[in-house]
Order: structure tokens, then C-alpha cells, then sequence
């Protein structure tokens, strides 16, 4: 049976168009299933936690979404289902999926090929796709309080404007495996496990979700016209030539800023703090790709 944790929320309308058309699918095709909805923040934990400990558990939402029902399958006998309609779903696009391809992501919980991928812990809290510090925490707080008309990139690039006004690069050591990497000013700081954050940003275009490596994004001190002009370059993963753009590998990262700075993980906002630890667990989470 799959579980089906549902945010009615995601994207805007899209989730719940998306359950119409999903149910249709699973009862064509013969598939038992059931449907847990949500109804605040971090019940898609509790509700993936409560379902049997080998259950195949399908986030039916954005990579928020899918950030909660993975921590309760990361390092259990659970395996996690993405069916991707939220804002971002830069999850699923590090499994090889499309947003707009409801109907494949459903072919492949049909088909039940599970991996396993690896994930992340930063300041006691696992995510599955990126950890970021500085601007583009910035940026995904002000995408949750984005105007209501507005959806996926509208959204972003609305946040992104908005959060140029009160942009102000902080000083931080960046150390990757105990050695230090980077001083100095610094615009932000992602920690990738896949490829792309925002919905449509490629801070790690090599990434892969499986390898035992983050690969560790660092912007340098750049204003807001310096940032305007990269971020069409990120967009399409042709800044890591820039010279204000470092980019690392490792296991193990530690930030120390010199004030506290706004953190993420999969768009979903961490306590400020000066400094984040974050460390790899490979191969921890099992899922349908």
C-alpha cells in the first residue's frame, strides 16, 4: 500500500489538481493506497512516522513537503515516494524527474525501482537536497510570503528583488573536512546534494545525489548589480567560472559568520545563527527513482 502524505497547499492549487489525477491513476492501475493530509507545519512528519516501519510513503507536494516525510524515513525501513507538485521540487529534479510530469513521476511508484541516496544534517536538522546560508535563505522566506497571485518562478524572482534591497554580505570561514577554504565576504553559502534550489537555480550543475559528496557552493561578497548579473548565469549552471564563485567537496562543513546570517534547508527557514555544521550521511535514504 502507499501512503500518500498530501500538503493541500503545495504549489499553490497544483497539489490538489494533482490528488484528482493521482487517485484516477493508483485506482486504474490497481494499487491500494490511502490519503493523509496535512494541516500545519511538521505534520507531514508525524503522519510518515506513524505508518508502518517498511511502508512506501509518498510526499504529494514541493520539496517542503518531501523534507518532511523524508525525516521519517531517513535511516528506517521506509522508502519515500516524490510525486512533485509544489513550487520548486528541486528534489525531484535531482531523482530525474520533470515538475510538469505528473504522469511519469506516478509510472515510477507504479514501477517501484527504489536507490538509495544520500542526505544531510546541519545544526541537528536532515535535508535532502541543499542547506543555504545568506542570500538565499533570504530569498526563501520572502518566497513564502510572496504575494498570493504569484507562483513558482513569479514567486522567486519576486523574493530575489526584494531581497536585493537589503542585501549586505557578511564576513565567514567556510572550512570543508577541517580545512579552511574561504575568507572573507561571502553573498551566501549552499551546501548541494543535487544539482538545483529555487526552482530554477543551478548552483551545483554536476551535483549528484548519490556520490558520498556536497558540493559546496560560495559566493563571494558581490552588491546587488554584480549579483543581478550573475544570477542569469546560475540559472542556466554556467557561473562556476565567475571569479567571485568557489565551489568545494566534502563531508563535513562547518560556516562561522561574523553575524548571525538567515539559514535554509529546501526553502524551509532554520534559526539564524553564526555558525552551521553540517555533515554527510551517505546512502541513508531509500527511494523510488
Amino acid at each position: 500500500m502507499l501512503h500518500l502524505i498530501y500538503n493541500p497547499i503545495a504549489g499553490r492549487g497544483r497539489a490538489s489538481a494533482a490528488l484528482v489525477d493521482t487517485r484516477a491513476f493508483l485506482e486504474a492501475h490497481g494499487v491500494p493506497y490511502r490519503v493523509l493530509a496535512t494541516g500545519a507545519p511538521g505534520h507531514a512528519t508525524r503522519l510518515a512516522a506513524g505508518t508502518p516501519a517498511d511502508a512506501t510513503v509518498v510526499a504529494v507536494g514541493g520539496d517542503g513537503t518531501a523534507h518532511e516525510v523524508a525525516k521519517a524515513c531517513i535511516g528506517s525501513g521506509r522508502t519515500l515516494g516524490v510525486l512533485p507538485v509544489g513550487s520548486g521540487d528541486d528534489f525531484a529534479f535531482a531523482l530525474g524527474m520533470r515538475r510538469a510530469d505528473l504522469q511519469g513521476a506516478l509510472e515510477r511508484l507504479v514501477a517501484g525501482n527504489a536507490r538509495r541516496v544520500d542526505t544531510g544534517i546541519v545544526n541537528g536538522e536532515p535535508f535532502i537536497n541543499a542547506a543555504g546560508v545568506g542570500f538565499d535563505a533570504d530569498v526563501a522566506t520572502r518566497v513564502a510570503a510572496s504575494p498570493r497571485p504569484l507562483k513558482g518562478f513569479a514567486a522567486y524572482l519576486w523574493a530575489v528583488l526584494t531581497a536585493l534591497g537589503a542585501l549586505d554580505a557578511a564576513p565567514v570561514e567556510v572550512w570543508v573536512d577541517d580545512a579552511l577554504v574561504y575568507t572573507g565576504r561571502s553573498l551566501l553559502v549552499s551546501t548541494q546534494l543535487g544539482p538545483r534550489t529555487g526552482g530554477s537555480f543551478l548552483f551545483a550543475p554536476g551535483a549528484s545525489i548519490d556520490d558520498g559528496l556536497f558540493e559546496v557552493l560560495v559566493a563571494g561578497g558581490l552588491g546587488r548589480i554584480g549579483t543581478l548579473r550573475l544570477l542569469p548565469r546560475v540559472m542556466r549552471g554556467a557561473h562556476l567560472g565567475h571569479p567571485a564563485v568557489h565551489l568545494f567537496h566534502g563531508r563535513r562543513v562547518r560556516l562561522v559568520w561574523e553575524r548571525q546570517q538567515p539559514g535554509h534547508v529546501e526553502g524551509e527557514p532554520l534559526p539564524a545563527a553564526r555558525e552551521f555544521r553540517l555533515e554527510l550521511a551517505p546512502a541513508s535514504l531509500r527511494v523510488l527513482a
